[in-house]
């Protein structure tokens, strides 16, 4: 209410972290804190009953998602491309998660890499910095031709470009969809968030 920032609890957001992961059926290592270890053992029947659950449902769709599905497929259904959202994500659903999510799990590394971007720890938050910059420049901004009249100072492309670029943003490579908080474990997480 008062306009500042609220405080975190990096420790209880990586506890939260490991249960969202050991409940989604990741492999999560061991933590060096006894009494973290003990909850997650107790809790190890549990997670697997859970990640079971979610695997037979992994069709299913929340119904947001499936009217953002239903969409989808009434749009494109002239290009002949079928775009599917993800089913399975891990949902960043506390202030703070996302920022933890952003950089390894080891307090001590500050920062990441892979082939598209580099992110570095700051004191206020997490930089990332894109291989490209691919932030949009005057006179290159492109809408997909589908619906309202498209103003003149734009660009407007074929549907399909759109259907097409959609269905590989929601099929990344493996490298790309690593949890880049899981890069120093012995086995990485791979999945979309959300």
């Amino acid at each position: 209410p008062d306009g500042t920032i609220p405080k975190i609890d990096h420790d209880a957001l990586r506890r939260l972290i490991a249960v969202k992961l050991a409940s989604s059926g990741f492999d999560v290592p061991d933590t060096v804190d006894p009494e973290d270890a003990q909850m997650m053992q107790l809790a190890s029947d549990l997670f697997c009953r859970y990640a079971e659950q979610s695997r037979l449902l992994t069709g299913y769709l929340t119904p947001i998602d499936q009217r953002v599905q239903e969409f989808l497929d009434d749009a494109l259904k002239s290009t002949g491309e079928k775009v599917t959202i993800p089913g399975r994500t891990l949902n960043v659903d506390r202030y703070g998660m996302a920022r933890e999510l952003a950089l390894p799990e080891d307090k001590s590394v500050n920062d990441f890499h892979n082939e598209q971007i580099s992110s570095y720890r700051l004191r206020n938050g997490v930089l990332h910095n894109p291989l490209n910059d691919r932030r949009t420049t005057k006179g290159s901004f492109h809408i997909a031709e589908y619906g309202l009249p498209i103003p003149a100072d734009k660009i407007a492309v074929p549907l399909v470009a759109f259907a097409r670029m959609m269905k590989a943003a929601f099929e990344p490579p493996s490298d790309l969809n690593m949890l880049p908080y899981s890069a120093k474990w012995d086995k990485t997480v791979e999945t979309m968030v959300s």
